[in-house]
């Protein structure tokens, strides 16, 4: 079964250079996650309406920041089962199902970026979860925070990034090699569920065309990325071939130098959906940025 994400040729699995602005580490190899994340007890959905529509999410901890989870195209709340309860032993949490996904209403009408991210203002409000948020997103979630980051930058601490989809990847790809770029678009269009394929239609144009969809700068605040960099075996697509990881990591660490506390994971032990396959990664990551988050606040 694959683990899709937003357009395959458009995510992204990479290997990428340090840059000057950005610390970089690898992940060390873990025999299991299991070590890092036992004993936290699962999260209980609810269902909030919101206008018209009702909404799965879940809330638990307290803190001072809000860590907000973003999941990646087509995924619900459920794809941060082995990190949010983790990280509520420790902070407030809010993780939810967008549109047509997991136990969330769909609407009429497939959602843009811009759409989703102000359904979730709307969601925060009726939630009553204000700012200050730590952003974490997931694959096509990670353009989702930083929309979100873009439109509010006044509300946002910190970001985490997991293996995040950049609408770089694609004109790069195609640089590359156009024709199985291009395939790489038809394989993965074949594998979306039918109910998210509209929504699919509204998001390739966006990956295709090396633009961000959301105007506003991005707050310079802390930020780590996670990227993977695992080989596959026998590559079912173009972007899981070594150069194509290659411009992914490069992107990764190249969107980490406007920030001027940024840093990179970098792991090959787990593939696109490192916060299931290595959880501790990400639950690691958001600690690191809410204590940076505290020091600068700190400061202030």
């Amino acid at each position: 079964m694959h683990r899709f994400a937003p357009g395959l040729a458009a995510l992204i699995l990479g290997v990428a250079a340090s840059g000057n602005a950005c610390a970089q580490a690898a992940a060390p190899a873990t025999a299991t996650a299991a070590a890092a994340t036992t004993a936290a007890p699962a999260l209980a959905p609810q269902t909030l309406a919101v206008g018209a529509y009702k909404v799965q999410m879940a809330t638990a901890g307290s803190g001072r920041y809000t860590v907000l989870f973003e999941s990646g195209f087509g995924t619900g709340m459920g794809s941060w089962r082995a990190v949010a309860p983790q990280v509520a032993a420790s902070a407030r949490i809010f993780t939810y199902s967008r549109a047509g996904a997991g136990g969330s209403d769909p609407r009429p009408e497939p959602r843009t970026i811009l759409q989703s991210s102000e359904e979730l203002d709307a969601l925060l409000a009726t939630a009553k979860l204000g700012p200050p948020y730590i952003l974490v997103g997931h694959s096509y979630g990670g353009l989702l925070a930083r929309a979100f980051a873009a439109r509010h930058p006044g509300w946002v601490a910190g970001m985490v990034l997991v293996d995040p989809a950049d609408e770089r990847f694609n004109p790069a790809l195609r640089k590359l090699d156009a024709a199985r770029a291009a395939a790489d678009d038809k394989q993965f269009a074949a594998i979306v569920p039918a109910k998210f394929q509209p929504e699919l239609q509204l998001l390739q144009p966006v990956l295709d065309s090396g633009v961000f969809p959301v105007a506003g700068k991005l707050p310079d605040v802390p930020v780590v990325v996670l990227t993977s960099v695992q080989q596959a075996d026998k590559p079912e697509f173009f972007l899981q071939m070594p150069q194509a990881v290659a411009i992914k990591r490069d992107l990764h660490a190249d969107f980490l130098r406007q920030f001027s506390a940024g840093s990179q994971v970098v792991t090959a032990d787990s593939g696109h959906n490192i916060q299931q396959e290595q959880p501790e990664l990400v639950i690691a990551a958001v600690k690191q940025v809410i204590a940076a988050a505290d020091k600068r606040a700190g400061r202030n």
